[in-house]
Protein backbone atom coordinates (compact mmCIF):
# COMPACT_ATOMS: atom_id res chain seq x y z
CA UNK A 1 0.00 0.00 0.00
CA UNK A 2 1.97 3.49 -1.20
CA UNK A 3 -0.95 6.41 -1.60
CA UNK A 4 -4.47 6.72 -0.39
CA UNK A 5 -7.18 9.48 -1.85
CA UNK A 6 -8.39 11.90 0.28
CA UNK A 7 -12.22 13.07 -0.57
CA UNK A 8 -13.11 16.37 0.84
CA UNK A 9 -16.10 19.01 -0.01
CA UNK A 10 -14.25 22.02 -1.92
CA UNK A 11 -17.17 23.70 -1.04
CA UNK A 12 -17.75 23.43 2.73
CA UNK A 13 -20.30 25.75 4.12
CA UNK A 14 -18.61 28.80 5.64
CA UNK A 15 -19.75 27.85 9.35
CA UNK A 16 -17.55 24.81 8.95
CA UNK A 17 -14.76 25.40 6.76
CA UNK A 18 -11.85 26.39 9.49
CA UNK A 19 -12.71 22.93 11.55
CA UNK A 20 -12.76 20.95 7.37
CA UNK A 21 -9.40 22.42 7.20
CA UNK A 22 -8.02 21.75 10.31
CA UNK A 23 -9.05 17.67 10.26
CA UNK A 24 -7.97 17.89 6.56
CA UNK A 25 -4.44 18.66 7.84
CA UNK A 26 -4.46 16.70 10.86
CA UNK A 27 -5.31 13.50 8.65
CA UNK A 28 -3.09 14.78 5.74
CA UNK A 29 -0.13 14.18 8.50
CA UNK A 30 -1.74 10.90 10.07
CA UNK A 31 -1.95 9.09 6.96
CA UNK A 32 1.99 10.21 5.64
CA UNK A 33 3.35 10.11 9.44
CA UNK A 34 2.15 6.51 8.22
CA UNK A 35 4.49 6.27 5.55
CA UNK A 36 1.90 6.81 3.00
CA UNK A 37 1.07 9.40 -0.02
CA UNK A 38 -1.68 11.89 -0.03
CA UNK A 39 -3.35 12.30 -3.46
CA UNK A 40 -6.65 14.55 -3.92
CA UNK A 41 -8.98 16.06 -6.81
CA UNK A 42 -7.73 19.22 -6.47
CA UNK A 43 -5.87 19.57 -9.21
CA UNK A 44 -8.66 18.57 -11.42
CA UNK A 45 -11.19 20.86 -9.89
CA UNK A 46 -13.28 18.84 -7.46
CA UNK A 47 -16.17 18.47 -10.22
CA UNK A 48 -18.21 15.46 -10.44
CA UNK A 49 -16.87 11.91 -11.17
CA UNK A 50 -15.22 12.33 -14.77
CA UNK A 51 -12.78 9.85 -16.47
CA UNK A 52 -9.31 11.71 -14.16
CA UNK A 53 -11.03 11.70 -11.16
CA UNK A 54 -11.97 7.90 -11.78
CA UNK A 55 -8.62 7.11 -12.78
CA UNK A 56 -6.83 8.67 -9.93
CA UNK A 57 -9.22 7.17 -7.30
CA UNK A 58 -8.32 3.34 -9.55
CA UNK A 59 -4.75 4.15 -9.10
CA UNK A 60 -4.81 4.90 -5.41
CA UNK A 61 -4.82 2.00 -2.64
CA UNK A 62 -7.18 3.26 -0.10
CA UNK A 63 -10.00 6.07 -0.01
CA UNK A 64 -10.48 8.54 3.29
CA UNK A 65 -13.68 9.95 2.89
CA UNK A 66 -14.07 13.23 5.09
CA UNK A 67 -17.71 13.73 4.76
CA UNK A 68 -18.67 17.21 6.53
CA UNK A 69 -21.49 19.91 5.50
CA UNK A 70 -21.38 21.25 2.25
CA UNK A 71 -22.83 25.14 1.06
CA UNK A 72 -25.86 25.00 -1.34
CA UNK A 73 -26.91 27.43 -3.45
CA UNK A 74 -28.78 29.16 -1.49
CA UNK A 75 -25.81 29.25 1.60
CA UNK A 76 -27.69 26.34 3.24
CA UNK A 77 -26.15 23.28 4.33
CA UNK A 78 -26.22 20.02 2.51
CA UNK A 79 -25.05 16.43 1.29
CA UNK A 80 -21.07 16.81 0.13
CA UNK A 81 -22.51 14.84 -2.54
CA UNK A 82 -18.85 14.57 -4.37
CA UNK A 83 -17.69 12.76 -1.78
CA UNK A 84 -20.16 10.72 -1.22
CA UNK A 85 -20.05 9.69 -5.26
CA UNK A 86 -16.57 9.17 -4.91
CA UNK A 87 -16.37 6.68 -1.56
CA UNK A 88 -19.38 4.97 -3.31
CA UNK A 89 -17.24 4.32 -6.55
CA UNK A 90 -13.85 3.29 -4.25
CA UNK A 91 -16.58 0.66 -2.65
CA UNK A 92 -17.45 -0.23 -6.29
CA UNK A 93 -13.47 -1.12 -6.91
CA UNK A 94 -13.06 -3.24 -3.46
CA UNK A 95 -10.83 -0.58 -2.65
CA UNK A 96 -10.69 0.13 1.54
CA UNK A 97 -12.36 2.91 2.65
CA UNK A 98 -13.04 4.97 5.36
CA UNK A 99 -15.28 7.49 6.42
CA UNK A 100 -15.05 10.45 8.56
CA UNK A 101 -18.51 11.54 9.17
CA UNK A 102 -19.23 15.13 10.38
CA UNK A 103 -21.97 14.63 13.75
CA UNK A 104 -24.21 16.87 11.34
CA UNK A 105 -24.26 14.52 8.85
CA UNK A 106 -26.14 11.31 8.41
CA UNK A 107 -24.84 7.82 6.73
CA UNK A 108 -26.75 7.40 3.88
CA UNK A 109 -27.17 5.93 0.30
CA UNK A 110 -24.59 2.87 -0.89
CA UNK A 111 -22.40 2.32 2.08
CA UNK A 112 -24.78 3.84 4.72
CA UNK A 113 -24.15 0.46 7.11
CA UNK A 114 -20.79 0.65 6.73
CA UNK A 115 -18.57 1.54 9.68
CA UNK A 116 -17.73 5.03 10.13
CA UNK A 117 -15.69 7.12 12.47
CA UNK A 118 -17.93 10.13 14.09
CA UNK A 119 -15.94 13.44 14.86
CA UNK A 120 -17.22 16.75 16.16
CA UNK A 121 -14.88 19.56 16.14
CA UNK A 122 -12.51 19.41 18.76
CA UNK A 123 -12.11 15.55 18.64
CA UNK A 124 -9.57 15.09 16.22
CA UNK A 125 -7.52 13.25 18.07
CA UNK A 126 -10.15 10.30 18.28
CA UNK A 127 -10.59 10.44 14.47
CA UNK A 128 -6.61 10.42 13.80
CA UNK A 129 -5.73 7.10 16.36
CA UNK A 130 -8.69 5.70 14.39
CA UNK A 131 -7.44 5.96 11.61
CA UNK A 132 -3.72 4.98 12.03
CA UNK A 133 -4.89 1.57 13.55
CA UNK A 134 -6.94 1.81 10.09
CA UNK A 135 -4.31 1.93 8.07
CA UNK A 136 -1.70 -0.51 9.94
CA UNK A 137 -4.79 -2.97 9.59
CA UNK A 138 -4.62 -2.13 5.66
CA UNK A 139 -1.19 -2.18 5.62
CA UNK A 140 -0.70 -5.91 6.80
CA UNK A 141 -3.74 -7.34 5.00
CA UNK A 142 -3.24 -5.75 1.78
CA UNK A 143 0.61 -5.15 1.98
CA UNK A 144 2.75 -2.64 0.50
CA UNK A 145 5.25 -1.12 -2.29
CA UNK A 146 8.75 -2.65 -1.38
CA UNK A 147 11.91 -1.26 -3.23
CA UNK A 148 15.34 -3.36 -3.68
CA UNK A 149 18.65 -2.36 -4.52
CA UNK A 150 19.67 -4.51 -7.09
CA UNK A 151 23.81 -5.19 -7.60
CA UNK A 152 25.78 -5.73 -9.41
CA UNK A 153 24.71 -1.89 -10.82
CA UNK A 154 26.05 -2.67 -14.31
CA UNK A 155 24.07 -5.55 -14.27
CA UNK A 156 20.78 -3.50 -14.19
CA UNK A 157 22.45 -0.60 -16.35
CA UNK A 158 22.00 -3.40 -19.42
CA UNK A 159 18.13 -4.19 -18.77
CA UNK A 160 15.92 -3.46 -21.68
CA UNK A 161 12.69 -5.05 -21.47
CA UNK A 162 12.28 -4.08 -25.26
CA UNK A 163 14.77 -6.98 -25.85
CA UNK A 164 12.97 -9.82 -23.79
CA UNK A 165 14.29 -8.90 -20.55
CA UNK A 166 12.40 -9.30 -17.83
CA UNK A 167 12.61 -8.47 -13.50
CA UNK A 168 10.58 -11.40 -11.53
CA UNK A 169 10.55 -11.88 -7.92
CA UNK A 170 9.08 -15.22 -5.77
CA UNK A 171 7.36 -14.12 -2.66
CA UNK A 172 8.51 -16.94 0.29
CA UNK A 173 5.36 -17.00 2.65
CA UNK A 174 5.98 -16.40 6.62
CA UNK A 175 4.21 -19.93 6.96
CA UNK A 176 7.57 -21.09 4.22
CA UNK A 177 5.00 -21.37 0.92
CA UNK A 178 6.74 -20.78 -2.13
CA UNK A 179 4.64 -18.83 -4.67
CA UNK A 180 5.46 -18.53 -8.23
CA UNK A 181 7.69 -16.02 -9.84
CA UNK A 182 5.59 -12.92 -11.02
CA UNK A 183 6.93 -9.82 -13.03
CA UNK A 184 8.45 -6.44 -11.12
CA UNK A 185 9.19 -3.63 -12.39
CA UNK A 186 12.81 -1.97 -12.60
CA UNK A 187 13.99 1.68 -13.11
CA UNK A 188 17.32 2.96 -12.98
CA UNK A 189 18.39 6.11 -10.81
CA UNK A 190 21.52 7.99 -10.08
CA UNK A 191 24.12 5.19 -8.87
CA UNK A 192 21.47 2.89 -7.99
CA UNK A 193 19.01 0.26 -9.64
CA UNK A 194 16.13 -0.86 -7.87
CA UNK A 195 13.38 -3.20 -8.34
CA UNK A 196 9.89 -2.22 -7.36
CA UNK A 197 7.56 -5.31 -5.88
CA UNK A 198 4.21 -5.06 -5.47
CA UNK A 199 1.77 -5.36 -2.88
CA UNK A 200 4.31 -7.32 -0.33
CA UNK A 201 3.77 -8.03 3.74
CA UNK A 202 5.85 -7.85 6.43
CA UNK A 203 7.55 -10.71 7.56
CA UNK A 204 7.40 -12.13 3.82
CA UNK A 205 10.87 -12.92 1.95
CA UNK A 206 11.48 -12.58 -1.61
CA UNK A 207 13.85 -13.97 -4.21
CA UNK A 208 14.67 -11.32 -7.44
CA UNK A 209 15.95 -13.06 -10.75
CA UNK A 210 16.86 -11.19 -13.80
CA UNK A 211 16.10 -12.76 -17.28
CA UNK A 212 18.75 -11.20 -20.28
CA UNK A 213 18.45 -13.34 -23.61
CA UNK A 214 19.65 -17.28 -22.45
CA UNK A 215 20.94 -16.01 -19.36
CA UNK A 216 19.31 -15.98 -15.71
CA UNK A 217 20.43 -14.09 -12.78
CA UNK A 218 19.01 -14.64 -9.28
CA UNK A 219 19.75 -13.86 -5.81
CA UNK A 220 21.40 -16.75 -3.84
CA UNK A 221 19.27 -16.29 -0.86
CA UNK A 222 15.48 -14.96 0.29
CA UNK A 223 16.02 -11.20 1.71
CA UNK A 224 14.07 -9.29 3.70
CA UNK A 225 12.59 -7.10 0.34
CA UNK A 226 12.29 -4.31 3.18
CA UNK A 227 15.86 -3.93 3.94
CA UNK A 228 18.58 -3.44 1.87
CA UNK A 229 19.50 -4.73 -1.00
CA UNK A 230 20.10 -8.12 -3.06
CA UNK A 231 23.13 -9.35 -4.88
CA UNK A 232 22.22 -11.28 -7.95
CA UNK A 233 24.77 -13.74 -9.46
CA UNK A 234 24.54 -15.72 -12.93
CA UNK A 235 22.88 -19.48 -12.93
CA UNK A 236 24.34 -22.41 -14.71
Amino acid sequence: METVFLSYTYRPHPDHQPDLEKLRSYVVRAVEAMGLRVIDGVDVGGHPLDDALRRRIEDADALIALVTPQADDAGGLADPAFVLSEFQYAMGQSKPTMRVLHHLQTARGLGASHEYTPWRPSGEVDVILKLMNTIALWKREYGQMARVRIEPEDLAARYDETQGDRCEFQVISQSGNFRDFQRASLFLEPGAAYALLPKLRVGERVRVRLRQGNTTWQSRYAIDPFVGGVRLEERP
